[in-house]
């Protein structure tokens, strides 16, 4: 290693020509960092325009900086950078000396005891990078990290990157911000004052719909201060103020009390939306900054309730939400990362913990791997906390409440627990690899641990003794055991295939609690019934978890009259089965005209109650309505998404040549 001592005392300025460089340099102030209200307060300030501290405290319109004048200080804030190189250069030189092993010696591990919290991140304006990233190496050097990412010191453009007169336009993709004014946002789209009012208090009395992230009494500040100044107004909490109006708009739309015409709701909620995007695309969505994820979660949200059918919109947005809450260190827990207050820590707790719970949530509806792997996240658990029992300004955050009161955040975190062994079951569901009889019992044994751990007042009831309970609490205990019975399901149907008996049995069980559980919930969904005036709780969530517990028993089935001789389902079960496929079947052909999913496993129900299924395999072919009847008529061997024949022995050519040249043949028809 080179010698760098001959360096030291080498990285001077010389003001004057002729001056000795070993004279001593005067220092001068530096120039103040910190807003003047933050330096007054003694707080912490991120040196934003307006800051968050100011932000928060309601005083970002008297957010303000003192500047020195341009070039005044330039040579002296110069110096001080070359200074302290200079001292970091003579740090690696002792460090390198003290570290450096003789050669006959073997390396020894380093034994520091530093913080790897420190050494592992970097949460600068709002930005996390590992320490895999060259910025990291920036934190050991804080003054020249602020001068370079400091918009006035700004380093002269390289011609080569702005030759082009549009390489400062914002891309296609991400819209430009100066084509949607929020003046004219708001003049074309905001209701009136009445009418948001209304769409909020809906909003927030939904229940399950409010997204924890939102403290209420946070919120209600921020929109009397809206309504104070709307001119003043951030796009991104605009956005997420249209998207709680779309939300509203589309359960307003269900409730008795307000009868409206679906287009109508539809037409309405869908203008909201786009004021929605609109405010995203001027408050440069794609950037890490505050607010920027709450605000595309929101309108991913109500994305994703317009249709009983997932939404494959809504899963790139919490695709691109994921990446974004990485970057932004969510991943880590506040303790562990960066300098937040308990109230802010508090949130970016609940988000992160929302986010693990869609991320996975719409990964499974899609069929693909989670954006988030657990191993990598350390950030805890959100506590069992009303918005009432904390605020921004609380010191020290009360414990948590007992599980034992129904309130609005414990199903939220008893759902949390459950995802752990949710994201090992879709792992080993998306996996190659095929557990051992030893593993495939340890995994099954930590689902069913977990569930008992739900608390009591969480847990299903007949809805008989359910009477007194508000709908929430029925619907929610209906979530969390869902979660449960489709980790049974998507976990042991694999193995059931393969013809383990204990998989087998575990399959059957899970699969027909899950269709009983819906069909009597679903009951009460129909005009007179308890939940007849909450119908947007049955979510394209529900509905996939109960089209999977139909699918799971199908396969069932089929697997029993594949090969009645060897298979390890009796007849019995099937007898038990079936009565619950006719009643999912009604129920799926009721769906057929609002959910596209529902009308394909209609048909492959009316196709499996035909009759004795005839081993068949086909091609892949479009199913546009037009040959649908044909399709009706064939065995589950390709229809059955579960389950891929090898092979083509038993396959019945004269059927599948009339469903090529399109001839219905005979049978369940339409389904």
């Amino acid at each position: 290693m080179s010698d760098f001592s001959s360096l030291t005392g080498k990285f001077r300025i010389n003001k004057e020509a002729g001056q000795d460089p070993a004279a001593k340099v005067t220092k001068r102030p530096r120039e103040s960092l910190a807003c003047n209200q933050c330096k007054r307060a003694k707080t912490r300030c991120d040196r934003r325009h307006p800051c968050s501290s100011c932000t928060r405290k309601d005083e970002a319109a008297i957010c303000s900086y003192q500047r020195a004048s341009p070039g005044s200080n330039r040579s002296a804030t110069a110096e001080d950078r070359l200074a302290h190189l200079e001292s970091l250069v003579k740090d690696l030189m002792q460090n390198q000396n003290l570290r450096q092993p003789e050669h006959n010696s073997a390396p020894v591990e380093d034994q520091s005891t530093e913080d790897p919290r420190v050494t592992d991140q970097s949460l600068e304006e709002g930005r996390y990078v590992g320490s895999t990233h060259w910025s990291a190496v920036l934190d050991d050097i804080q003054e020249l990290k602020i001068a370079v990412t400091r918009r006035e010191d700004s380093p002269e453009p390289s011609p080569n990157l702005s030759s082009s007169p549009d390489s400062n336009k914002a891309s296609i993709i991400f819209g430009s911000p100066s084509d949607y004014p929020l003046e004219q946002v708001m003049d074309q789209h905001l209701p009136s004052r009445v009418e948001v009012d209304r769409l909020v208090s809906i909003y927030f009395q939904g229940e399950s719909f409010i997204i924890p992230f939102i403290h209420t009494f946070q919120f209600q500040r921020q929109y009397r201060a809206f309504w104070a100044e709307p001119t003043q107004v951030n796009p991104l909490w605009l956005s997420m103020l249209f998207s709680i109006c779309a939300v509203s708009t589309l359960i307003r739309g269900t409730i008795g009390i307000y009868p409206t015409a679906r287009e109508e709701v539809i037409t309405e909620a869908c203008q909201l939306l786009a004021a929605s995007e609109k405010c995203l695309v001027r408050g440069e969505y794609h950037r890490p900054q505050p607010l920027v994820l709450e605000a595309l979660i929101m309108y991913a949200q109500c994305k994703n309730m317009q249709s009983l059918d997932p939404s494959r919109e809504a899963g790139a947005i919490f695709g691109m939400v994921v990446r974004m809450a990485y970057e932004m260190g969510y991943h880590r827990d506040p303790d562990s990362l960066g300098s937040f207050t308990p109230f802010e820590g508090e949130m970016r707790r609940r988000f992160w913990s929302l986010c693990k719970q869609v991320d996975l949530m719409v990964s499974f509806q899609l069929g693909l791997p989670s954006n988030i792997c657990l191993e990598n996240c350390d950030t805890k658990s959100p506590r069992n906390l009303t918005d009432s029992d904390f605020d921004v300004d609380t010191e020290v955050l009360p414990p948590s409440r007992t599980e034992d009161e129904p309130i609005g955040l414990l199903w939220f975190i008893v759902k949390d627990r459950q995802m752990v062994s949710f994201y090992k079951v879709c792992r080993d569901a998306l996996s190659f690899h095929e557990k051992s009889h030893a593993e495939i019992l340890q995994l099954d044994s930590e689902i069913r641990q977990i569930f008992t751990t739900i608390p009591n007042i969480l847990r299903t009831k007949p809805l008989a003794d359910s009477i007194a309970d508000p709908p929430f609490l029925i619907m929610t205990r209906i979530y969390l055991e869902f979660i449960y019975l489709k980790s049974l399901c998507v976990f042991h149907r694999k193995y059931m295939t393969r013809g383990n008996q204990f998989s087998t049995d575990s399959c059957m069980e899970a699969g027909q609690r899950l269709v009983r559980l819906f069909i009597e919930t679903h009951a009460e969904f129909l005009p007179g019934g308890r939940l007849d005036g909450h119908r947007w709780m049955l979510t394209n969530f529900t509905m996939n978890d109960f089209l999977l517990g139909v699918m799971v028993l199908c396969l069932v089935i089929h697997v029993h009259r594949r090969d009645p001789q060897s298979s390890v389902i009796s007849s019995k079960a099937e007898e038990g089965i079936l009565p619950l496929l006719k009643q999912a079947h009604a129920i799926c052909v009721e769906k057929s005209s609002v959910s596209r999913d529902a009308r394909y496993v209609s048909r492959a129900i009316a196709a499996l109650l035909n009759g004795p299924v005839t081993k068949v395999v086909a091609p892949a072919l479009p199913v546009d309505g037009s040959n649908i009847n044909a399709v009706d008529n064939i065995s589950l061997g390709w229809w059955d998404p579960f389950y891929i024949e090898d092979s083509n022995e038993g396959l019945d050519w004269g059927l599948l040549e009339s469903l090529l040249l399109n001839q219905p043949g005979e049978g369940a028809g339409d389904g």
